[in-house]
């Protein structure tokens, strides 16, 4: 049952891609390829260090370093 609805899903969505030719296409601005990896860092890479550094000072107040 859920298999069928699956296969359906699956059947639209590859009918609303894009052809390659469409794609093709598309131009990217060098300004808007700087703006999507400025964003990038900003959502992935500093969250991830400000855990980082947050848990290594954890552990350094815990083992009395601070």
């Amino acid at each position: 049952m859920i298999w069928r609805r699956l296969k359906e899903y699956a059947g639209e969505q590859e009918e609303k891609q894009p052809s390659e030719e469409e794609r093709d296409g598309l131009h990217v601005s060098f300004r808007e390829r700087l703006v999507m990896v400025l964003t990038a860092y900003v959502v992935i890479v500093l969250p991830c260090l400000l855990v980082l550094i947050g848990l290594s000072l954890l552990a350094c107040w815990l083992f009395g370093l601070l």
